[in-house]
């Protein structure tokens, strides 16, 4: 594989020419080379009530643009685990899949995440946006979440910006050491699993699932599917089959699983020493978390009216059914672990240096046992289907940050500020597997199970890689000018972004025709696929073993793609008479993006001036923004904001190659056609800042948007897979009201001063019209589906031309109740989370939208402080025992067993 590194200058130097031809011969040269890059993951634990509700509130009602601010200490009353869990809690944001934010409703592609105010790399393969459950949350200062744009910030921006920003070193000396154990009732019932690699503990795999060397080697050899299939392009002999087939890892079985408790480790070590030279501090912390789960689950695809009358009514509504149906146990580990390393440097009051250093590893292994109901293959009584299906894969990220902060009073305070990063996320994903088998019965009684024999392939294994690297860095400058009545700052900056990413899947089929019919029998591969058996000239229908391994891999399964971002902006931020606030500014943005499919087995490329036109995206614009405060006094104050902002397409949303949606398994793609998104964005927000930090919010907000991204389902054949496309609506509106508040109880009693309540709600409403075809017009809808069928005429099978937003719920509340005793021994709250139903697959063939249900979350934590030093955590959460439900007609497409969970934990800080 291309070294990262020179592939990531390979693709910028490529964007910067506007030729492809540097990036073939730089990557073709440098094929045989590999890039290890170590990498690992963070976990800190937060000091007592470091990060408090005052200063957070302070902070957000001194910001010139809208804002929510989330601080450590609130994060900790909720139990959140992580970044994604913890933004939940925000005014109008939900979480999607456990890792994804929409803020007001719009999807993950409409919002921004930058670690300390710098971009940061994606190890999700299917989306170029961070997934937040990768930070946990006790390396968390603060969750900055600006809902309206500002100059300073990237103008990639729809619902909104989520800030990361990681804890700094200590004022004083620090070191903790916390442990913690975890139950989940699903746990109870036993799942199923199989004995992985010696170093899955550590959460990385130890080879043992890797590709190997003959598989690989003879691929490159093969460069086409022809030659793993056998024939005379580039023959194997009986033995390479033989070798190359034992070479997989068959030990899967899977096998009952009684899991064990959850555990967690943790420790924070911190100081600071004043030295002659200025103040030099440190702030280092490791984690460790292995985490199981076992739930029940069910999933349909593919909606429609054939075949339904056979199926049992649970299987069917009002004459429509899922063309394929899975009931059985998903089995999960989970295994995290991370590193933190910040240094500081405060030279004098005026100068500091911070570099921060920030490791994450997150493994997930799971395995899956499902009865397959497919309504043309599935015959109750007689054939029944059961699918097993395997999935390892890390997720890695190393960030890297250096930043400068200089004031100069001499120089009427001008102020300097600059900052440099280097972040790395690796996604791998060796030795899946997928497995269908067949269980027939005679007069209603089981008889045997064997490889299904309907299917040309019925044992699939994928190998899958992904590297991404991001290089960004900048400046900042302001100069103050005092007046009377008039406090004037002008600023500047500077903001460069680069990225590269390289990704590979390599799909092989075991081709069970291939194999001798006495030897197809049995529910296990580790034992269809023995060595024994392997090694027996009998296993092979053919006597030199012809076919029974199969290339899948496509055009596209690998490609390379590079950004490049290189903006400038100038702001200003007035005071005047300490009444007005008026801050605006614009800002300017070069964007590049190039994403290259590479041919099969080749790792090379070759494409004409025409494909060079449709694979590299590049626009350039400016981006105003403007920002109004009244401050009728000192709690009280109206804001309105006005901007235009971009949503750009994704690497993936311009790729025509095929990837499996990790929610829904469909399958998606995009187009080349794709074109950006403009937005014009309206806030306004009235807020009351009270005494003990009560405080009262309203906000109205409105965007109208031009060519929405969107996902339309296209036309498949008979039972297969849904295929989803990626391609511009023609406009869409999002608008609604926002109301925040906290309020201590004593205003009800004094005897209930020692509780709270906070809480927030959101209610809003989209539209958007995808742009059917009207008087003869060809729409930029219709233009991309016609493209992405190869067709010059098609119906246009969507349900909905006008509906809402794909993710959008119309109403998310949250409400806490907490409480802290008069000698602060103890803290108890109770946590509040729902939303509305919200689109996940749009309806198309008269089917209507596939809806995610309502949610309601209800967690409760209880902390109690022994002395000082001592913390012991009680934590409940989904006390209702909800269940994750996604309904299509009144069908279930996923539901979800998410079962209730029990922690306990301890820290002791010496």
């Amino acid at each position: 594989m291309p070294s990262l590194s020179r592939l990531y200058k390979s693709v910028a130097f490529a964007l910067c020419a506007g030729s492809l031809v540097p990036l073939n011969s730089a990557i073709a040269q440098e094929a045989e080379q590999d890039e290890a890059q170590a990498i690992e993951e963070v976990v800190a634990t937060g000091t007592r009530l470091k990060g408090t509700a005052a200063a957070v509130l302070q902070e957000r009602q001194n910001q010139a643009f809208v804002a929510d601010i989330m601080g450590a200490e609130q994060i900790s009353r909720t139990g959140d685990g992580d970044a994604a869990s913890a933004l939940r809690r925000v005014t109008g944001l939900t979480l999607v899949d456990g890792k994804f934010i929409y803020v007001r409703g719009l999807g993950e592609r409409y919002s921004s995440t930058q670690l300390n105010g710098m971009g940061v790399p994606s190890p999700d393969p299917t989306r170029s946006v961070v997934p937040l459950d990768l930070f946990p949350s006790d390396i968390i200062e603060s969750l900055n979440v600006q809902k309206s744009f500002s100059p300073n910030m990237p103008s990639h921006f729809g619902g909104g910006n989520v800030n990361i920003r990681t804890k700094t070193i200590p004022t004083d000396f620090i070191f903790r050491l916390s442990g913690g154990l975890g139950y989940n009732t699903n746990n109870s019932d036993d799942g199923f699993f199989y004995s992985g690699g010696g170093d899955d503990w550590t959460g990385r795999d130890d080879g043992t699932r890797a590709l190997s060397s003959i598989i690989t080697d003879n691929l490159d050899a093969a460069q086409s599917d022809a030659g793993i299939q056998g024939s005379n392009a580039y023959p194997l002999t009986f033995d390479e089959r033989k070798a190359m087939l034992s070479s997989m890892f068959w030990d899967i079985g899977p096998d009952p699983k009684s899991v064990d408790p959850d555990f967690n480790l943790g420790m924070t070590l911190g100081d600071n020493y004043d030295t002659d030279y200025g103040v030099f501090g440190f702030l280092s912390a490791i984690s460790y978390e292995n985490e199981w789960n076992i739930n029940d689950t069910s999933q349909g695809t593919n909606l429609g009216t054939v075949g339904c009358s056979d199926l049992p009514d649970r299987y069917s509504q009002d004459g429509k059914c899922f063309a394929q149906f899975y009931e059985g146990v998903d089995t999960e580990q989970q295994v995290r672990w991370s590193g933190m390393l910040n240094l500081g440097w405060e030279i004098n009051s005026n100068h500091r240096i911070d570099i921060t250093n920030i490791l994450l590893h997150d493994m997930s292994d799971r395995v899956r046992v499902r009865d397959f109901i497919d309504i043309n293959e599935t015959v109750f009584g007689e054939t029944e289907l059961q699918r097993v299906d395997m999935l390892f894969e890390e997720r890695r990220m190393n960030s890297n940050q250096i930043k400068g902060t200089h004031n100069f009073p001499e120089l009427n305070f001008l102020y300097f500020d600059w900052y440099a990063g280097t972040s790395r996320a690796r996604r791998s994903a060796p030795g899946s597997l997928d497995v269908t088998y067949q269980q027939n019965f005679a007069d209603g009684a089981f008889i045997d199970q064997q490889l299904q024999p309907i299917a040309a392939t019925s044992v699939n294994r994928g190998y899958q890689d992904l590297r991404d690297v991001v290089e960004t860095w900048g400046w900042n400058l302001g100069y103050p000018i005092m007046a009377e009545g008039l406090e004037l700052e002008f600023k500047a900056g500077a903001d460069f972004f680069e990225k590269a990413r390289k990704a590979e899947n390599i799909p092989i089929n075991v081709t069970h025709r291939a194999i001798s019919n006495d030897f197809l029998f049995g529910n296990r591969v580790d034992e269809i696929f023995s060595d024994e058996n392997i090694n027996n000239d009998d296993f092979y229908r053919s006597a030199t073993g012809a076919n029974i391994l199969e290339s899948a891999m496509a055009d596209g399964d690998e490609f390379a793609a590079g950004t490049m971002i290189d903006a400038y902006y100038l702001m200003m931020d007035a005071f005047i008479n300490n009444t007005w606030r008026i801050s605006g500014g614009v800002r300017y943005e070069d964007f590049r993006q190039l994403s290259v499919p590479f041919e099969a087995h080749s790792n090379q490329f070759s494409v004409d001036s025409s494909e060079i036109e449709q694979l590299a995206f590049q626009e350039d614009d400016f981006f105003p923004s403007l920002a109004l405060t009244y401050m009728m006094d000192n709690e009280m104050q109206f804001r309105l904001n006005m901007s235009q902002t971009t949503i750009r397409p994704d690497l993936r949303d311009v790729s025509v190659t095929f990837f499996i949606d990790p929610l829904t398994e469909f399958l998606v793609r995009g187009t080349p056609l794709l074109q950006s998104s403009k937005l014009d964005n309206i806030d306004f927000r009235w807020e009351w800042y009270r005494e003990a930090g009560n405080n009262l919010s309203v906000a109205l907000f409105y965007k109208d948007i031009e060519n929405p991204i969107e996902l339309i389902e296209l036309n498949t054949v008979g039972g297969a897979a849904p295929n989803l496309l990626t391609a511009n609506g023609e406009s869409g509106e999002l608008y609604g009201l926002e109301v925040e508040f906290l309020q201590d109880l004593s205003i009800i009693s004094s005897d209930l001063s020692n509780f709270f309540v906070t809480g927030n709600l959101t209610i809003s409403d989209s539209e958007v019209t995808l742009g059917a075809v009207e008087d003869d017009v060809t729409s930029l809808f219709e233009t991309q589906l016609l493209d992405a069928l190869n067709a010059t005429s098609a119906s246009i099978t969507v349900t909905n031309n006008k509906r809402r937003l794909v993710g959008h719920s119309e109403w998310v509340a949250n409400l806490q109740v907490g409480y802290d005793s008069d000698n602060g021994e103890h803290s108890a709250t109770l946590v509040y989370n729902a939303f509305g139903p919200r689109i996940i697959v749009p309806g198309t063939r008269g089917n209507e939208d596939a809806e995610e249900q309502t949610y309601h979350s209800l967690d409760m934590n209880y902390t109690y402080y022994p002395d000082f030093n001592s913390r012991i955590k009680f934590s409940v959460k989904n006390l209702l025992n909800e269940s994750k439900q996604i309904q299509q007609e009144g069908l279930n497409l996923l539901l979800q067993e998410d079962g209730v969970e029990f922690g306990l934990s301890y820290s002791y800080q010496f």
